[in-house]
């Protein structure tokens, strides 16, 4: 069972130290070690993050955000620590396309991108609509801010947008790096205020 655990969450004395709490026989405690050796040879090779960090949820990649103990020092932190780096973008608006971009993900927010260039933000009702009519899809405005500005600075911009979201571009070329959404900034504050409890 330490074995196993240990390999699982990538954890060995912690699985050791739940194993020897559970039995209090301190006879048990050098074969736990050396099965934790053991797994840990075996497991590492094969699976290089814990269990905990490979868990998605519905289809979406959970992001941990632990904020400061404070709400002021967290909305000075840069609104890059709690984006979406890796969000499904819509580069080919080609009926096909789009069906399987809609089936992949179960997001109400898509950025569009021309040329890599930001175009607008495809809201997930407004994709269907025009796949029903066969024609191409209106866009609604983008809201972007740099990853450097501050969640404080965000948090408006995000509630004036009329998708709810933010995308987040880089100073230089004004490329698409990641997007923020309001239930991102509420997942944060939730986790915010679950820490203070």
């Amino acid at each position: 069972m330490s074995a196993c655990l240990g390999a699982v969450v990538q954890a060995p004395v912690t699985a050791i130290l739940i194993i020897f709490e559970m039995t209090h026989q301190f006879a048990v405690v050098p074969g736990l070690m050396l099965a934790g050796l053991v797994s840990q040879a075996i497991a590492r090779p094969f699976v290089r993050v814990n269990f905990y960090d490979e868990v998605r949820q519905d289809g979406h990649e959970m992001h941990h955000v632990i904020p400061p103990r404070d709400l002021r020092s967290w909305q000075n932190l840069p609104v890059s620590a709690i984006a979406n780096f890796q969000p499904a973008v819509i580069e080919d608006q080609s009926e096909a396309a789009l069906r399987a971009l809609l089936e992949r993900h179960p997001y109400r927010f898509f950025p569009v991108l021309l040329d890599g260039a930001l175009k607008g933000i495809a809201p997930r009702t407004e994709l269907e609509l025009a796949l029903s009519e066969k024609r191409a899809p209106r866009l609604e405005p983008a809201r972007t801010c740099k990853p450097d500005e501050s969640i404080r600075g965000s948090q408006m911009a995000l509630v004036e947008s009329t998708t709810g979201t933010i995308a987040i571009t880089r100073d230089e070329d004004g490329k698409l790096l990641g997007f923020l959404t309001l239930h991102d900034l509420l997942r944060a504050q939730v986790s915010m205020s679950e820490r203070e409890r």
